[in-house]
């Protein structure tokens, strides 16, 4: 892909880390410290959040009805955050 750049010693690192050692992956994993302080309940709302973002990006036709108000702007706060957080890729 023209135009992206890759520093592929820390993403394959970063791979490596969370597929082989998945207990690594629970520890390290930057929404731990946040979750554990909520209820499982806001960690599975937290978990079909993100699933519904990669829907999004991946362009699947959300209605505006598909989703209630808090789910929407739940959403639109993730998308920013996952948008400031792309370390290992420049475009």
């Amino acid at each position: 892909m023209p135009g992206l750049e890759v520093d592929y010693e820390k993403f394959l690192k970063r791979v490596h880390e969370e597929t082989e050692n998945p207990e690594w992956n629970i520890e390290n994993h930057p929404a731990r410290k946040i979750l554990s302080r909520y209820p499982q309940g806001f960690g599975n709302w937290v978990g079909y959040l993100e699933n519904l973002l990669l829907l999004k990006e991946g362009g699947y036709p959300f209605e505006k009805n598909d989703l209630n108000l808090i789910e929407w702007k739940a959403l639109a706060l993730m998308e920013k955050y996952h948008n400031r957080q792309r370390p290992f890729c420049k475009i």
